[in-house]
């Protein structure tokens, strides 16, 4: 397992940055990173400019490119000092999961969820129950004992437990909208919708508010396909700000400035189950994240959450 960090970032150039050297751009709008750095990621053929590999360290932006680049070495990985908990007892633990976290061990051997919630709570054994993408945010449940898990596996198995998410999504989506199609994994880590030999996945989505050229919708996935949300709202034509494997933009305009999306904007928001000793209902909710709070102001009649 490699400790070596990796860290991989989409920029957009606006205007401002017209004539603009490539290499000062990428260091003065990525916080931690060094020009030596940007010239290993150079020279090492990591860094994508509109599509193309880009080499020249001395490149004159014209404005409006968009930079993919990934960085190796250096830089150092998301540093988070504790995971909120949001509710704890013998039987389950659920915490707020932060952006840029894996919910389990990967193979590059980042920081995850898993191994954060082992380390701020010795002596537990957690069992991660389901699993978030490492960008999306938002409630994640783990079991404490055997019996717990067999329980609320079973919820989940059953499609019993209630998720609900929030997106921040491109475009103008309709009021209300459902997707039930066939996903299966595709190249490159997409997920795509094919006619047969995939899983049933099906979606209902609701428009909360509008804003220009972007929109806060829910989520109500009766599945639980890996980028089921992400698929569905792509496959719509309403791509997660942020999403930059399906399409989504990586930056929308907000009071006549170009703000730049580094993750895709969907949240995890609340998870409805059943306890597994009183099998009463249980609400676990997560508030939002400060990147979803930064769009707030370009919405109409933005809901309380």
């Amino acid at each position: 397992m490699s400790d070596r960090s990796v860290r991989r970032e989409t920029l957009v150039a606006d205007c401002d940055a017209q004539d603009q050297r490539l290499d000062r751009f990428i260091v003065d709008h990525l916080e931690g990173v060094s020009r030596k750095s940007v010239k290993r990621a150079l020279d090492g053929g990591r860094i994508f400019v509109d599509g193309r590999s880009e080499r020249r360290a001395n490149l004159l932006l014209k404005g409006g490119e968009t930079i993919a680049l990934t960085l190796e070495g250096e830089t150092p990985r998301p540093a988070i000092a504790e995971l909120e908990i949001l509710y704890q007892d013998e039987h389950l633990l659920a915490v707020n999961k932060p952006a840029g976290l894996p919910s389990h061990p990967t193979e590059d051997g980042r920081g995850n969820v898993l191994d954060l919630v082992r380390q701020q709570c010795p002596g537990l054994a957690p069992i991660l129950l389901h699993r978030l993408d490492a960008d999306t945010t938002g409630v994640l449940l783990f079991a404490l004992t055997a019996e717990a898990n067999r329980d609320l596996a079973r919820q989940i198995a059953q499609r019993q437990v209630i998720k609900t998410y929030l997106a921040l999504v491109a475009g103008a989506p309709p009021d209300q909208f459902a997707v039930s199609n066939f996903l299966k994994a595709g190249v490159r880590g997409r997920t795509v919708t094919v006619s047969k030999g995939g899983d049933l996945a099906e979606t209902a989505f609701r428009t909360l508010a509008s804003g220009a050229g972007f929109a806060l919708v829910e989520a109500c996935p009766k599945t639980g396909r890996t980028h089921q949300i992400r698929a569905h709202l792509a496959g719509e034509g309403y791509p997660l700000l942020g999403d930059s494997l399906y399409g989504g933009p990586v930056s929308v305009a907000l009071n006549k400035n170009s703000l730049h999306i580094r993750r895709h904007l969907l949240h995890a928001m609340q998870l409805v189950v059943q306890h597994p000793e009183s099998q009463k209902s249980l609400s676990l909710n997560a508030a939002l994240p400060d990147d979803f709070k930064m769009l707030w102001p370009g919405l109409v009649s933005p809901p309380v959450c």
